[in-house]
């Protein structure tokens, strides 16, 4: 410390400390006695009755906000992680996403951007890079603030068909604005440039995908023929490949659709190969069968009048009917049907309703036919009435009281013999057709004096002899001979007095 003197008066030395924690130990020489570090004073000379001037502030030196890039090594992009990309032909890989991330260290006075290029492609032979993005970043108040961190993703992709070899780009942010032009300001330090880092990898091969093969399930079919049925089956049959697409017209099955399948169950198996050799296959099974019942082609309806055989009427043989049956498509022959009554006695005058059914070979059922058959006689040949009765008008006239013959040709059996053995059955009824609530006749009663039915072999008719009665009314009668409720012969006749 230089001692300074005055005649004006006495000089006071003070110390000035540079930082507070020195001041403990400055001015050794002082009037204080207290010791002074040299090197962390400075002597400023005062007048008695001066104040003591106050040092001015020395200039401060500007501490400037920093950025430093760098490649997020969890997406690829650093030199041990490169990005990996396949060529563009790729549909998968050619294109990878790169995170940037930015630290911004240090004061900054004002709000500052700066612009990243975000979108990358490599062309064969070199990058370029295009649609930026602007990166904003805040004021730092103090230089020791914690970070400012800022990401910016980038879309890396290999343009062309490179799949071999390494490469890299550097990402530098340009355009970088200062908002406030005095104060602390953001600027990039050597690490603000990003090196993002490529290796090109062949297109991987995926491994072959086998066909998929898609077949009808299970399933019947109707017979259509003895042979079985015509099948076709290929609107069910569908193949498909992930790499060759749709298959289907390579499908082979044995048999093929469009064959004649057999009566039974018939497997059929299908394969399917793709480009690469993979085979799918599998198996369906047709079964063809019959349900459809046989028909009848001919077989009578309503009423079928029979010929009786003799007295005791018929026996019914059905397959003297003329009833035939048929399979459809002739599948399954032979057929056959089956009738009620068939071998059952049926007598004249009779009727009875008969029921078939038809089957064909392994015995399906048709639905219930029916007819009815009546047993008659044959009338072909009758004569009717014979004299003194007449056929037609001019009729007979009788008196009263009077016995009046009624002779009348026998009727036939179904060989053409003459049925002379119906006189035990026969019936004779009058009607009165003058009216007046004259009821009707029963003339089969000879206590009266009519005689029995009877067959003349000479004369070859039956005869009976009516003894009418006095007291019948005069007029028209009409008289019917029947046999189980079958007309033999009918006309009229005159009553007189």
């Amino acid at each position: 410390m230089r001692r300074m003197g005055s005649s004006a008066g006495n000089v006071t030395r003070l110390c000035l400390g540079l930082a507070a924690a020195a001041l403990a130990s400055a001015c050794s020489d002082s009037p204080t006695g207290v010791a002074v570090d040299a090197s962390l004073v400075t002597d400023v000379v005062a007048t008695q009755g001066i104040p003591v001037p106050r040092p001015a502030d020395r200039p401060g030196r500007p501490v400037f906000s920093a950025a430093a890039g760098g490649v997020s090594s969890s997406l690829g992009g650093s030199i041990l992680t490169p990005v990996s990309l396949t060529p563009s032909t790729c549909s998968t890989g050619s294109s990878q996403d790169v995170v940037i991330t930015y630290t911004i260290t240090g004061a900054q006075a004002g709000t500052a951007t700066f612009n990243v290029n975000t979108s990358w492609s490599y062309n064969g032979l070199s990058w370029a890079s295009s649609v930026p993005t602007t990166v904003t970043v805040p004021p730092r108040a103090v230089a020791n603030a914690p970070a400012t961190v800022r990401t910016v993703t980038l879309s890396v992709q290999n343009g062309s068909g490179v799949g071999a070899g390494t490469a890299s780009f550097i990402v530098a942010p340009s355009n970088l604005t200062n908002s406030n032009a005095t104060g602390a300001k953001l600027s990039f330090d050597s690490g603000s440039n990003t090196t993002v880092y490529v290796q090109f990898a062949g297109c991987s091969v995926a491994a072959n995908t086998p066909p998929v093969l898609t077949l009808p399930n299970d399933f019947t079919v109707e017979a259509t023929s003895s042979a079985g049925a015509v099948v076709d089956f290929s609107a069910s049959v569908s193949a498909s490949d992930l790499e060759d697409g749709d298959l289907t017209a390579s499908v082979a099955c044995t048999p093929v659709s469009g064959s004649t399948f057999a009566l039974g169950a018939t497997s059929v198996h299908c394969s399917v190969t793709d480009a690469d050799g993979a085979t799918a296959q599998g198996d369906f099974t047709i079964t063809v069968e019959d349900t459809t019942p046989a028909f009848f082609t001919s077989i009578p309806t309503g009423t079928l009048s029979l010929i009786a055989a003799n007295s005791g009427g018929l026996v019914v043989d059905v397959s003297a009917l003329g009833i035939t049956v048929e399979d459809v498509g002739h599948v399954s022959e032979p057929s056959s049907f089956a009738c009620d009554y068939d071998g059952t006695a049926i007598p004249i005058g009779g009727t009875v309703t008969i029921k078939c059914i038809a089957s064909d070979a392994i015995g399906n059922p048709s639905a219930e036919s029916a007819f009815d058959v009546f047993v008659g006689l044959d009338l072909s040949g009758s004569c009717g009435f014979q004299s003194p009765l007449r056929m037609a008008s001019p009729f007979s006239s009788h008196k009263r009281g009077s016995t009046i013959p009624h002779k009348f040709c026998p009727p036939a059996y179904a060989d053409g013999t003459l049925a002379t053995d119906l006189a035990g059955g026969l019936r004779l009824v009058l009607h009165y057709l003058g009216g007046g609530g004259v009821g009707d006749v029963e003339a089969n009663d000879n206590s009266a004096g009519s005689t029995a039915w009877r067959y003349d072999a000479t004369e070859g008719h039956y005869i009976f002899n009516l003894k009418s009665e006095s007291n019948w009314a005069e007029g028209n009668w009409q008289t019917t001979v029947s046999y189980a409720g079958i007309t033999l012969a009918s006309t009229t006749f005159v009553l007189k007095k």
